[in-house]
């Protein structure tokens, strides 16, 4: 079960690092895209709100004729240690 918060599904490409998760979790945490009970915009960080991380390979696919192909998708196992780690910046910038 989800209270009020954000739902994020996250796919990399190649060429993703480590350096990117930082400015990536900032960006999500305080960007101003929730409602609050005031009716203003406000960041995540400003609500008290959850925040749910998917990791969706699927979206880095690209239609070729009547198959996805997901050539610019990062490995599994490099998609999987990226994942990691922003989930970990993440609970650590929230708590």
């Amino acid at each position: 079960q989800m209270d009020r918060g954000m739902v994020l599904y996250i796919c990399f490409f190649k060429g993703a690092t480590d350096d990117i998760l930082p400015k990536m979790v900032s960006t999500l945490l305080n960007l101003r895209l929730c409602e609050a009970d005031s009716g203003k915009l406000s960041s995540l960080l400003e609500l008290p709100g959850s925040l749910l991380i998917v990791p969706q390979a699927t979206l880095g696919g690209k239609a070729k004729g009547r198959a996805m192909q997901y050539h610019t998708n990062i490995s599994k196992e490099d998609g999987l240690q990226l994942y990691s780690a922003f989930v970990s910046l993440c609970e650590q910038e929230v708590a």
